[in-house]
């Protein structure tokens, strides 16, 4: 009898053709290491199993998956969250799998402030990845990168119906009258630094940011293009990365910082506070909104140069909108609660332009777009670019 023959009869003609196409389909892999002068995995002159491929193998004898989907999901969620940025999903899923599978614990101890809540199942290319939290996620593993705090944006065209009770009336320009044009530059650059992960818990974070908004008269031509306010607001920001569901909203972040404040002038025009503020971001498919209550540090009579800012800015700031493919709606709300009421609303549209931009208008009613004239309250319109996200409200 044939060696053929001898096979055939012990062994099932369709294990025989597996096992003659596996082989087929390792002749590749075979010339490449050949090629290989050193491979710390060879033994005796036979490649060991690489752990990764014995992982794959026992996900692939393993056919009690289906049951465990609940698990995996939860495991999913919570490697989102914690995972390093340079592990693939493709990992995150196998991770999973194989916990499933080996009814083990984690190797390491749940985050102190990301839970994994019972969630309902979701589509079957996997759950929904905040946006917001990955932004987050990406920033806090690249330190080599400046991130976007809040939105990155130039408006060349800023119209205000009356600048000059921007808090400069009564202030002379080289002898004469502040005469501001009614159509501005305003632009906004905001950065944030990690340096510090897992302070408190794999999902933590704290940062530095910086913001700087300004608003530049560049077409004021007579009196030399000035700069008629710039604000200045350095912080420092420790963020938890969160999982816990609230009334079927996602409770994807949350924030507590120190935040300065100012206009960077001398008397009588200086501007400036500081505060602690704590942020609370939820989102729920398109619609997201944030809250964020802040506690003014007190200052010395002498030296506060706007002891009444918060009746003017309140003690908080909700912002509250609607994403719908490539369009973003954002309301921004600002109130001080009392009977002499007080405070301010900003409407902003985020729309694609191009590859690289995006378009930006947004509209401001109130009291405190810039600090030079928080006790003024004003309109602006302006029409421009969106250069970046933020993270942030």
């Amino acid at each position: 009898m044939s060696a053929f023959r001898l096979v055939q009869s012990v062994f099932p003609a369709r294990i025989v053709f597996s096992v003659l196409v596996s082989g087929l389909s390792l002749l590749p892999v075979a010339a490449a290491a050949a090629e290989v002068t050193e491979d710390p995995r060879v033994v005796d002159g036979e490649q060991a199993p690489a752990e990764g491929d014995q992982d794959i193998e026992l996900l692939q004898m393993d056919d009690t998956l289906q049951s465990e989907a609940k698990r995996q999901e939860n495991c999913l969620r919570e490697q989102l969250l914690t995972a390093p940025a340079n592990i693939t999903l493709e990992e995150m899923r196998i991770r999973c799998r194989l916990q499933v599978i080996r009814g083990s614990q984690p190797e390491h101890e749940a985050p102190t402030f990301a839970t994994v809540p019972e969630v309902a199942p979701q589509p079957e290319h996997g759950p929904r990845v905040s946006e917001r939290a990955q932004a987050i996620r990406d920033a806090a593993n690249n330190p080599f990168t400046l991130a976007s705090h809040h939105t990155n944006y130039l408006l060349p065209v800023a119209y205000n119906p009356s600048p000059n009770t921007a808090g400069l009336e009564d202030f002379d320009v080289d002898g004469d009258p502040v005469s501001l044009d009614h159509v501005e530059v305003q632009f906004q650059l905001s950065v944030q630094v990690p340096v510090w992960r897992g302070f408190l818990g794999k999902a933590s974070f704290m940062s530095v940011a910086y913001t700087n908004r300004s608003f530049w008269q560049a077409y004021n031509s007579d009196d030399s293009s000035p700069f008629r306010e710039t604000n200045h607001e350095p912080e420092l920001i420790m963020t938890w990365l969160n999982d816990w569901t609230i009334f079927g909203f996602q409770n994807v972040a949350n924030q507590v910082a120190f935040n300065h404040q100012s206009n960077g002038r001398s008397e009588p025009l200086s501007r400036s506070w500081n505060r602690v503020y704590a942020n609370f971001a939820f989102e729920k498919d398109s619609v997201f909104f944030s809250f964020k209550p802040w506690y003014r540090i007190p200052e010395d009579d002498e030296e506060d140069d706007n002891p009444d800012l918060e009746f003017y800015l309140g003690h908080f700031e909700f912002v509250g909108g609607v994403q719908k493919g490539n369009h973003v709606v954002s309301l921004m709300v600002r109130n001080n609660l009392r009977s002499d009421n007080k405070g301010a609303g900003e409407l902003r549209w985020s729309f694609p332009i191009g590859n690289r931009v995006r378009g930006y208008v947004k509209y401001f009613n109130g009291y405190g777009e810039s600090l030079i004239d928080y006790d003024e309250s004003v309109q602006t319109l302006g029409i421009g670019f969106e250069l970046a996200r933020g993270t942030g409200s």
